[in-house]
């Protein structure tokens, strides 16, 4: 028996298209990097797996480019387009965090998020004990000790494992996740509202940071298309031109190229002369045109850090403008979004292109973004390595000539002065030193500054500078012959005590792990406990408004009350309903009226025989006139059981039962 040959699959051109593409711009870059072929695709993540991943999320998000922009630029050929921005070697997320550390800026907005939901103290538990090992730059935080920064930071830059060369995107990404490593447990504590919002805040991102570049790609391949249909007449101009011409050189004309005068160049051209002359001046023009597509390929995705200037070289003065200012709220929530979409495998992070262009802006806008301080090139607090002593005292900030508060029975209020403003809206006490800036104000002003804007920022970096600045340096006090003189007794003495420092180290950092393991149960316990109070609670309201609709029907039945005669109802039957309405009881004559006004109610009469009937419905309606107590118990029960909601119709009247209905609707609705 003949075997069965294996059925290929069917031929995608789109995606051989996109992968032709990608190599074509791998193979391309390799050329001109000159590099080692390995490190040049792994510095760009373009390494077989992640070609794979990137071509995947390209493909994924082809037919919305197609929905978006196909129809608005016919001239473009979205496979190609999005295919090639999205492969070119320009920027990755490791080299956009190697020049501007992005992961600090995400382990900023995660410090943050905590401190807001109060779960600061839970993060600070699952932190490492040391932060040894951390590549951070040289910062300070006014929220954040450096130790707890610097301590997140270290989570995020070894949560796929200690890659000392890829914080971002390391080999490792691919690699399953663990759900109760550090990083995890801490996503877990964050609002999950504001991680939602912060990756749909960096996905609109990417869709305006696209939108921006094909309006500027458009005009372009336009006009190469065009310089491309002149140069193809042109080209069936020569060929009709040389199918009519003599088959024998004109040794004439060859002469007159020769022996030139000063009369004018074309008059002396012959027919095919000048259409070689038009040929090479288009294609002069079409080698200009593919190379601002080429440039703007480049500066567009890497706007963030490029001068305005040498954007606007390439695509205009307006669309650099908006290149440079691309608008972003908080450059803190971008750097996070990315690393969350990362994580989650996200086909927006892997498609590059545009979201790098986003993630680059971001970080470039962080406060550590382009320019470095360097302790080392502090001219304001050092100078040779010495401390820069402070300036003289400024009484402006004492003097006492502003109103202070006014109190009851008190109608003359003591002044007081700007360092006392201070102190009572914060606590705190004012350097003693506030001009040690003054020296910048003019350099700030050359900067574009207004007056106030330099005073204001000098005072705040003056106060922020001493802040970070608090120190004791007792070493600069001690007298070294003192050291000196120590004896040998002294020194075993001080061994002993190092040694048994070290022992009590050690047993302190074993307590302190079994605190923080013990802290991280007892605040989950307390989270589940929380919850459970809440789904109790809210079974309580319930029971409650259950109670009540009985009372009321007890009552009317008790009292043997007749429903006076019903007003033309308002509401307009038949009613429809959204949720799911199941009801059990009810005389015929009452379920055939109240069928037609409440079409989509499921009326059950006392048949229970089924329990999914309950299981899949929003609310049970019970009418107690006419259901046995049998059916009435088994119904109570498998609400019970599925934790469904329990109404009861207090009325023998269909009309009065259906508006019951529409009114609980309509109020649950709102």
């Amino acid at each position: 028996m003949a075997k069965k040959k294996k059925q290929r699959a069917p031929v995608n051109p789109e995606l051989t298209k996109v992968k032709s593409v990608f190599q074509r711009n791998v193979d391309m870059a390799y050329k001109v990097q000159r590099t080692h072929k390995s490190d040049f695709v792994e510095r760009y993540d373009l390494t077989d797996v992640n070609c794979k991943r990137r071509i995947k999320a390209v493909m994924n998000l082809l037919p919305e480019f197609k929905e978006r922009y196909g129809k608005q630029y016919p001239e473009l050929e979205m496979e190609e387009d999005l295919a090639n921005i999205a492969s070119l070697p320009v920027m990755t997320y490791d080299s956009i965090e190697r020049s501007a550390s992005l992961c600090l800026g995400a382990a900023l907005w995660m410090l943050d998020r905590a401190w807001e939901s109060e779960t600061i103290l839970e993060v600070s538990d699952l932190l490492p004990e040391s932060y040894s090992g951390v590549d951070c730059v040289d910062v300070y935080d006014t929220r954040f000790h450096h130790s707890v920064f610097k301590k997140m930071l270290l989570v995020i830059q070894t949560r796929y494992g200690k890659d000392k060369s890829k914080y971002v995107v390391p080999e490792s990404i691919f690699d399953k996740r663990d759900p109760e490593d550090a990083f995890h447990k801490i996503m877990a504590l964050l609002p999950p509202e504001r991680i939602e919002l912060a990756v749909e805040n960096l996905k609109q991102k990417f869709w305006e940071w696209a939108d921006l570049y094909f309006d500027v790609l458009s005009p372009m391949v336009k006009e190469l298309n065009r310089l491309d249909e002149a140069m193809d007449r042109l080209e069936d101009q020569m060929r009709e031109y040389l199918d009519r011409k003599p088959k024998k050189p004109d040794f004439a004309a060859l002469k007159d190229l020769t022996l030139m005068d000063d009369r004018p160049l074309i008059g002396r051209l012959s027919e095919e002369e000048q259409m070689i002359r038009q040929m090479e001046g288009l294609e002069e023009k079409h080698k200009k045109a593919e190379h601002r597509i080429y440039n703007l390929h480049f500066v567009s995705l890497s706007a963030g850090v490029h001068g305005k200037k040498q954007i606007a070289e390439c695509v205009g003065d307006n669309f650099a403008e908006a290149f440079c200012n691309f608008h972003i709220d908080d450059p803190y929530e971008i750097c996070f979004a990315i690393l969350y979409l990362l994580d989650q495998d996200d086909d927006y992070a892997w498609v590059y292109s545009f979201m790098t262009a986003v993630v680059c802006r971001a970080a470039a806008m962080l406060p550590w973004g382009l320019e470095l301080y360097s302790e080392m090139d502090d001219g304001i607090w050092f100078q040779d390595n010495e401390w820069i002593e402070p300036k003289p005292f400024d009484p402006e900030w004492y003097e006492t000539k502003y109103a202070g508060e006014l109190y009851e029975d008190d109608d003359d209020p003591h002044d007081v002065s700007l360092a006392q403003l201070v102190y009572q809206y914060t606590g705190a006490v004012l350097p003693r030193d506030m001009n040690r800036f003054d020296g910048l104000k003019k350099e700030l002003r050359a900067k574009g500054l207004k007056p106030s804007q330099v005073s204001t920022l000098c005072a705040m970096m003056n106060v922020i500078g001493e802040v970070s600045r608090q120190r004791f340096d007792f070493s600069k006090y001690a007298d070294q012959d003192d050291w000196d003189d120590w004896d040998a007794e002294e020194e075993a003495v001080t061994e002993d005590l190092a040694s048994e420092n070290e022992k009590l180290k050690a047993e302190l950092a074993k307590l302190r792990k079994q605190a923080k393991e013990a802290n991280y149960n007892l605040s989950r316990e307390n989270r589940e406990l929380k919850d459970q109070l809440e789904k109790m609670e809210a079974g309580a309201g319930e029971l409650r408004q259950e109670l009540a609709d009985l009372r009321e029907v007890v009552f009317n039945q008790q009292n043997g009350a007749e429903e006076e005669k019903a007003e033309e109802s308002k509401i307009s039957f038949p009613y429809h309903t959204s949720r799911r309405l199941v009801a059990f009881g009810g005389h015929d004559s009452w379920l055939r009226e109240i069928k037609f006004k409440l079409p989509d109610v499921r009326f059950m009469s006392d048949d229970i025989s089924s329990p999914e009937i309950i299981k899949r419905a929003d609310v049970v309606w019970i009418q107690t006139n006419c259901i046995g107590h049998k059916s009435y118990n088994i119904i109570i029960d498998l609400a019970r059981k599925y934790s469904r909601k329990v109404r009861y119709f207090a009325y023998a009247s269909a009309t009065k039962c259906a508006e019951q209905v529409v009114e609980e609707e309509e109020n649950t609705d709102k």
